[in-house]
C-alpha cells in the first residue's frame, strides 16, 4: 500500500499539428496508464487507432486554433464560418475586416502578415474531434499559433486525486476528460509495483504527522481499512476475478489520475464553484486540488481566473 498527497500539473500543448497529436496521446494514455509506450513516432498511430475504433473522446484534448480570412463574395467559405459559429464545442467568431482603417489600429491581419484586402476575418478555437467527425480536416491548413488576442484559449490540467474528488470533477460537463480506468488497470502488475496507491485526505494528514485535532487512532483505523481493501482486491484477482470486478472493494480514497481540458471561461466557472464556493462550501479535498490548479494557472500561465 502507498499513501500520497494530491497534486495538479498543467500540461501544455505544442503549437503544431504534430504537437496536437502528441498531446492527444499523452492525455489518452492516462486511461490505461500506458505512458511507457509513448515514443517519438507513436502519436500518429495512437490518434489513428482512436479514430478507427470510434474512441473519439480522446481527440477532444487536441486544441485547434483557426484563423480565416474570407472574402465577402466567397459564399461557400462564409457559410462554413456559420457552421463553426453554431458548433457547441467551438468558440470564437468574426473579429473584423482587414481594411486600411483596421490596419492602423494594429488588427489581426497585421499579426498574420497579410496585405489589406477588405476580407472578413474570423478566429475560432475548437478541438480535433470536431474536425474529424464533421469531415473538416482540410481546415487544418488554417491552423495557427494562437496570438495574444486570439480568444478563447483552452488549457489542460492533470489531477492526481482520490476517486471521490474525481466524481465531482466530471460533473463539469463542458470539459473534456481522460481518466485512469479501474476496469483495465490491474494493480497487481509490475507497472504498479504490486500495490494500490491511496490519497491521504486533507483532514487526516497522515503523511505530515499532523492530525488536525483528530486522534491518532482515527488515522490508524483509516490506514487499516485501506490495507484490508488492498488485500481483498488482490485476493479476488487470485481467485480469477477481473480488475473491473475486483475494483468493487476499492474505496473512494483510491488514487486516480484524471486530465481535464477546457476553455478559459469554463475554468473560471470551475474555480467559482470549487475554490470560491459560490454555490456552497466545497468539499475539503476538492478545495485542496482546486487551489493547486489555481496555483498552476497563476504561476505557469500568469492567469488569475
Amino acid at each position: 500500500m502507498k499513501l500520497i498527497k494530491p497534486s495538479v500539473e498543467y500540461i501544455p500543448q505544442d503549437n503544431s499539428v504534430d504537437g496536437m497529436y502528441r498531446h492527444i496521446e499523452r492525455c489518452g494514455r492516462i486511461c490505461y496508464k500506458s505512458e511507457d509506450k509513448i515514443s517519438e513516432y507513436s502519436h500518429n498511430d495512437f490518434v489513428g487507432r482512436m479514430i478507427k475504433s470510434g474512441h473519439t473522446a480522446m481527440l477532444e484534448h487536441g486544441t485547434v486554433y483557426l484563423f480565416f480570412s474570407c472574402s465577402p463574395y466567397d459564399n461557400k467559405l462564409y457559410s462554413h464560418m456559420g457552421e463553426y459559429d453554431c458548433n457547441p464545442y467551438t468558440k470564437g467568431g468574426f473579429i473584423g475586416c482587414d481594411d486600411n482603417e483596421q490596419a492602423e489600429d494594429g488588427n489581426y491581419y497585421d499579426i498574420m502578415g497579410d496585405e489589406a484586402s477588405g476580407n472578413m476575418q474570423f478566429c475560432f478555437t475548437t478541438n480535433y474531434r470536431v474536425l474529424v467527425e464533421n469531415d473538416w480536416l482540410d481546415d487544418l491548413q488554417y491552423a495557427v499559433t494562437p496570438f495574444d488576442n486570439h480568444w478563447p484559449k483552452r488549457y489542460t490540467m492533470k489531477f492526481i486525486c482520490d476517486r471521490g474528488v474525481s466524481h465531482e470533477l466530471v460533473r463539469h460537463r463542458r470539459f473534456s476528460f481522460a481518466q485512469e480506468s479501474q476496469r483495465y488497470c490491474n494493480y497487481s502488475r509490475d507497472k504498479f509495483n504490486h500495490e494500490i496507491t491511496f490519497i491521504d485526505p486533507s483532514w487526516n494528514m497522515l503523511l505530515s504527522g499532523v492530525y488536525n485535532g483528530i486522534d491518532k487512532f482515527d488515522g490508524d483505523y483509516f490506514n487499516h481499512a485501506l490495507r484490508d481493501a488492498e488485500k481483498y482486491y488482490f485476493k479476488l484477482l487470485d481467485l480469477g476475478w477481473t480488475p473491473q470486478q475486483a475494483r468493487s472493494v476499492l474505496p473512494n480514497a483510491t488514487k486516480t489520475e484524471i486530465v481535464m481540458t477546457g476553455f478559459e471561461d469554463d475554468w473560471k466557472h470551475f474555480f467559482d464553484l470549487r475554490l470560491r464556493g459560490t454555490t456552497g462550501k466545497p468539499h475539503p479535498d476538492m478545495l485542496v486540488v482546486a487551489q493547486l490548479a489555481w496555483n498552476e494557472f497563476k504561476d505557469k500561465l500568469n492567469l488569475e481566473l
